[in-house]
């Protein structure tokens, strides 16, 4: 059990993709550390589930069901904040989905989706929370790449594509926000005990079937856990990453310093 440091106490953080995987981790992690939590998911029992959590342990915290993709989802992400906090210091842009499939037959509407749920939401809830940090002279944003985004395998076509561009819109608001002291991070996990790996390792016999393939790629030999990508979020969320803007936290057990 690692210590409690209170690295976002009394601060306002608004998580997406906070119904399961990273983001539930993250947002049980930050309650912890005594931030003031807004949560966003399109999965209403799941959201419930993690708020449950939350505030079964004394946290704080509301939720906001929606499509991140939509400009009123994040203005509602927002507005809550300011409402039920005050205001907003922290975001992480954490929703996201990877559907697979060759170049040649995947569907147009599919890469339309992918870029629209993994990119533009992030665009969409960093236009409406960084007026807000400004007015607060200070704000840390988190992004959620991929290791993918630089290391790929057939069939990612839409999803590597679109964590590549997160990279490039992470930078791009470091720059322009610098001088006034809004932040903006990317994380790059690789391997993770989330749904998606868990169902994955299911449909393939057993999580024993997917461990050759994780060493393969990822020299651990392990998946990360959630928590252990929230730790990391933690963080570039902190005072204690102050001058850190515009880089990109790899999280991937080596993958992509291996051959």
């Amino acid at each position: 059990m690692v210590e409690k440091t209170g690295r976002v106490a009394g601060k306002v953080a608004i998580i997406t993709g906070a119904a399961s995987g990273i983001g539930k981790g993250t947002a049980l992690l930050f309650a912890e550390e005594g931030a003031k939590l807004v949560l966003v998911d399109w999965n209403e029992a799941n959201l419930q589930m993690t708020a449950n959590e939350i505030r079964a342990a004394q946290g704080s915290c509301v939720t906001i069901t929606g499509d991140v993709s939509r400009l009123e989802t994040a203005d509602r992400a927002v507005q809550a904040a300011i409402h039920e906090f005050g205001g907003l210091d922290i975001v992480f842009n954490n929703a996201g989905i990877m559907p697979i499939g060759d170049i040649v037959d995947y569907p147009e509407e599919t890469w339309d989706e992918v870029m629209r749920i993994n990119v533009k939401a992030m665009f969409l809830m960093c236009k409406k929370a960084i007026p807000e940090m400004l007015k607060r002279g200070r704000g840390s944003i988190i992004n959620t790449s991929s290791v993918m985004a630089s290391l790929t395998e057939p069939g990612y076509t839409a999803y590597t594509s679109s964590k590549a561009a997160i990279i490039g819109l992470t930078k791009e608001i470091a720059v322009s926000y610098a001088e006034r002291e809004v932040r903006c991070n990317a994380i790059c996990p690789g391997w993770v005990e989330t749904d998606i790996n868990v169902k994955l390792a299911d449909s393939m016999g057993g999580i024993e079937k997917l461990y050759p393939i994780i060493k393969q790629q990822q020299p651990s030999g392990r998946m990360a856990t959630p928590r252990e990508i929230g730790y990391a979020v933690l963080f570039l969320a902190s005072d204690e990453a102050s001058a850190v803007t515009g880089s990109v936290l790899s999280i991937d057990g080596a993958a992509s310093a291996a051959i």
